[in-house]
């Protein structure tokens, strides 16, 4: 896995775009769930709030991938299904 990982190219930053999201998502929800039920509370469980913390679960990857590694094709990749991401994001909205 890691050998996958340190390579450069569009596929594997497309891959991690597409996936962290959803993890980041996925983590947010059950943190708050888990608040809610520990505590008896309810909090304001707005899904576009966590639709948006998903998507700024990208933004530590394109930095990494940009300026740490210079792997410009991968952090590329990630960067474009971001995009893609707050477009549709925004388009949903309306």
């Amino acid at each position: 896995m890691d050998k996958l990982l340190n390579k450069d190219s569009h596929f594997i930053g497309t891959v991690i775009g597409l996936i962290l999201p959803i993890i980041g998502f996925a983590l947010a929800f059950a943190i708050t769930t888990i608040i809610d039920l520990i505590g008896g509370t309810h909090l304001n469980n707005n899904l576009n709030e966590f639709k948006l913390i998903g998507i700024a679960f990208n933004l530590w990857p394109i930095r990494y991938y940009f300026v740490k590694k210079k792997y410009e094709l991968t952090g590329r990749g990630i960067l474009l299904v971001t995009f893609i991401y707050v477009v549709i994001y925004f388009w949903l909205q309306q």
